[in-house]
């Protein structure tokens, strides 16, 4: 495979990820199902891109090492973002972050 194809398959990969969360994200009732399309949307596309990045200029070189921050950082901040939407999004609707003992006892046989 040369690398024109390959990164053809990246970048092409790391958009239909981005679409693919987008148009979960506007398909979604919920706001719980929504944010994970939305957390999707952070860690996968980015990802995928900044491979392309380090395939096309090198690990090594300032493009590579930025576009693999900005693909952690997304990542990490995705991921912080998430947990808190969905502790709020918890303590509008049930009144409380905290898990109820039913729902512990389902995580243990689940």
């Amino acid at each position: 495979m040369t690398t024109r194809v390959l990164l053809d398959v990246l970048v092409g990969l790391g958009v239909a990820a981005e679409v693919i969360s987008c148009v979960g994200l506007l398909a979604m009732r919920s706001a719980i199902d929504r944010l994970h399309y939305a957390s999707a949307g952070t860690a996968l596309g980015p990802a995928l891109l900044a491979v392309a990045v380090c395939v096309r200029e090198g690990v090594v070189s300032a493009q590579g090492l930025a576009a693999m921050l900005i693909a952690v950082v997304f990542a990490f901040a995705g991921s912080a973002l998430g947990v808190g939407l969905a502790k709020t999004i918890r303590l509008e609707t049930v009144g409380t972050a905290e898990s109820t003992a039913a729902e512990r006892e389902r995580g243990r046989s689940g």
